[in-house]
């Protein structure tokens, strides 16, 4: 149940047109009137959760430090402890409400045509490939027995400007309805109606694409939100204990203690349900794939489905360390909410261009 919600690829297609991916079941009025009902939802959890926090939990922590008589308070905690908490909480808690709004404002990243090399290629498309690189490309897409370890072959794979291609004949990728070529790993959203750049899902929580330039903000507001619900956990933990005291008042019951114990249980659904999911993201990050990738072409039953997307993840993935920094660049801004760059384009590496040999290449791409 919670995992289609928290992560909806049903916004790509990577069909050409619209009309040829699955339809709409709501208007495009509605769709876009409704797209607001989740970020609210969220909104309002996230201030409830807060508020619970903050109400039942902490002020009384504070009453209780500057009170003589501790014997009404459920806990008293040392100054250094309280205000250790009250720190790191609002910092984690600021954190996440910046990654929450950086992550549904942020542009996912669009098809460039600011410049005229841009509009060249994804316009034109005008990739200045080579007929022998082309042709080889079609040969590897429509030989399924052809070795993607050779490093030879994964070192010329990195050197295509475009690899990803139409089904099993080699043809780019062109979408009908934005009008431009497709860059490697761009699809486009029927939702936002628009070519995102290494798009992984349409994520209805934010009201946004997650793609190329705000992945890096999703991936970060899932941490803090994880961190954020640790400390509610674990600093709510007495206070849900004092809830199971006998019942001395019905309206201090009904309105307090009640209270507490339904948001505890939602937060801990909550903080397995994000562990999951962002155990789940991370290891697409370190493989350098995305949701859609995932779902509908590594594990697709069309065994050319399967074997196309083996030979673009050839050029994609770096290894473990380098997919990582690609998403959060370097040490020092891993935790921070800042883009790390790259045009997401994937472009390969002019320089490389024809360091293999025609021969060489052919040689390897069969066992």
């Amino acid at each position: 149940f919670f995992f289609p919600l928290l992560s909806l690829p049903e916004g790509a297609t990577s069909v050409s047109s619209p009309k040829r991916g699955r339809p709409s079941s709501c208007p495009p009025v509605a769709t876009a009137r409704m797209s607001y009902i989740y970020p609210l939802f969220v909104i309002i959890l996230i201030s409830t959760v807060y508020t619970t926090f903050l109400a039942f939990n902490l002020i009384p922590q504070i009453n209780a430090v500057n009170s003589d008589d501790t014997g009404n308070y459920f806990y008293t905690p040392s100054e250094d402890e309280l205000y250790g908490i009250l720190v790191s909480f609002h910092l984690m808690f600021g954190m996440l409400i910046t990654c929450f709004v950086l992550a549904s404002t942020s542009s996912p990243g669009y098809i460039p045509r600011e410049t005229s090399e841009d509009r060249k290629r994804w316009v034109d498309g005008d990739f200045e490939i080579s007929d022998r690189d082309d042709n080889q490309v079609k040969e590897i897409i429509q030989n399924t027995d052809a070795d993607l370890t050779d490093k030879n072959v994964i070192s010329w794979l990195k050197s295509i400007v475009i690899l990803e291609r139409k089904k099993q004949y080699g043809y780019y990728r062109h979408c009908s309805a934005c009008n431009l070529y497709k860059p490697d790993r761009t699809h486009h959203c029927r939702i936002c109606d628009r070519c995102i750049l290494r798009m992984d899902h349409h994520c209805p929580w934010i009201s946004n694409c997650v793609g190329h330039r705000n992945y890096k903000f999703f991936l970060l507001l899932l941490f803090y939100a994880i961190a954020s619900l640790c400390f509610v956990l674990g600093g709510m933990a007495r206070r849900l204990v004092y809830a199971f005291r006998p019942i001395m008042n019905t309206t201090t019951f009904l309105l307090e203690d009640l209270i507490v114990l339904i948001v505890y249980l939602i937060c801990m659904f909550l903080f397995i349900a994000l562990c999951m999911f962002f155990t789940f993201h991370m290891n697409l990050t370190l493989n350098n794939m995305t949701t859609i990738e995932l779902r509908e072409k590594k594990n697709n039953g069309d065994r050319f489905i399967r074997h196309r997307f083996n030979v673009a993840h050839a050029k994609f993935d770096n290894g473990y360390w380098e997919n990582f920094v690609e998403v959060f660049g370097p040490p020092w801004m891993w935790l921070l909410p800042i883009f790390p760059g790259g045009k997401g384009t994937y472009l390969g590496i002019s320089g490389e261009k024809g360091t293999t040999s025609e021969g060489d290449v052919k040689s390897r791409l069969v066992q």
